[in-house]
């Protein structure tokens, strides 16, 4: 994360926050409880799809696990072997989470096609009915605090296992909605509902699984790249900013960017000034983190660009960067 003086300080980001903590535990207690409600008033009224809410809500207090496991190790310092620190296991978790999601829908679909071709026979519907509200009740209230959580703290894991557990709400829902008209006497309505439901899970993890690749992709919202290079453009002393890549790793963008300064400035000139870029940057987005490559004036010169687009006419020539105030930052931006 940013800095908040000028002073000689290269801070990353805090992955210990207490509220993302809580609300994963407070979310495992919630959903271990009720499937422990389901799982127990099925063994009573022998209702094969609260079973199933109930072992899927189960697997959310797995994913929750996850979650955990992934802020106890993104807390680790960097090594030599992982420099740039663990915060990259968040889409790691976001995946597993994922994969959970596909299981946990798969294992619904498959009930529920098995209860189209066999219809079952229920009893105590009451109770069946009152286990899968306490489903309901409980996957919408965590949802809710896990993904404004997750907005707080920008982490898409912990946004994830919240939009995870809206869809359990509505699987939930539909089992309510099944063993009720079950109930009525409609017995494939039941299976009928689980398939949908199944739709649904698949319909919702689609935008999970977006921007999980745009994650794996570097990708980041234009705008952000504009409101770097304007803040950094902003420091008097600054004659131009070029060459501006930007990427998360886990909750903490890394900027790298190159700024033009006066030729005659000193080394402790320019590190000043770099420090004062770095100040206005954090200032303008919080989560940034820049490294900052300082050139002597605008004139023309040579150096590599990594991870950045080639115009063809360029891939015969010596790639130059012509400073002439003309250049666009987005330029060489990978665009969402």
């Amino acid at each position: 994360m940013c800095p908040v003086s000028a002073g000689h300080h290269h801070s990353s980001a805090h992955y210990g926050n207490k509220d993302a903590v809580r609300a994963v535990i407070v979310s495992a207690v919630a959903l271990g409880l009720a499937a422990l409600a389901e799982i127990t008033s099925s063994v009573v009224s022998g209702s094969a799809s609260v079973l199933a809410d109930g072992l899927h809500n189960s697997g959310d207090v797995l994913t929750s696990f996850i979650l955990l496991f992934t802020f106890a190790l993104v807390r680790r310092p960097a090594t030599r072997q992982f420099s740039s620190g663990y915060g990259r296991f968040e889409d790691v978790a976001t995946l597993l989470i994922i994969v959970v999601i596909i299981i946990t829908a798969a294992v619904a679909a498959g009930e529920s096609v098995a209860k189209l071709i066999y219809p079952a026979t229920y009893s105590n519907i009451p109770l069946s009915l009152g286990a899968a509200l306490v489903g309901v009740v409980a996957n919408l209230g965590v949802s809710e605090y896990k993904i404004r959580v997750g907005r707080g703290i920008g982490s898409e894991s912990l946004k994830a296992d919240g939009i995870h557990s809206r869809i359990d709400a509505l699987v939930s829902a539909g089992a309510f909605v099944g063993i009720g008209l079950a109930g009525l006497g409609l017995r494939l309505a039941d299976p009928i509902v689980g398939i949908l439901i199944t739709f649904a899970i698949v319909y919702v993890l689609a935008g999970t699984v977006k921007q999980l690749y745009y994650r794996m992709m570097d990708a980041v919202d234009p705008t952000i790249v504009d409101e770097i290079s304007g803040a950094a453009k902003s420091v008097p002393g600054v004659l131009e900013v070029h060459d501006v890549r930007v990427r998360w790793v886990g909750r903490e963008l890394v900027a790298v960017m190159h700024v033009a300064t006066n030729p005659k400035s000193t080394l402790e000139d320019a590190h000043a000034l770099a420090m004062r870029v770095e100040d206005a940057v954090c200032h303008e987005v919080p989560a940034a983190r820049l490294d900052i490559h300082m050139d002597p004036g605008t004139a023309k010169h040579k150096h590599a660009v990594v991870g950045t687009a080639l115009d063809p006419d360029d891939i015969d020539e010596d790639h130059d960067h012509h400073h002439d105030g003309s250049h666009e930052p987005d330029d060489h931006q990978p665009l969402r």
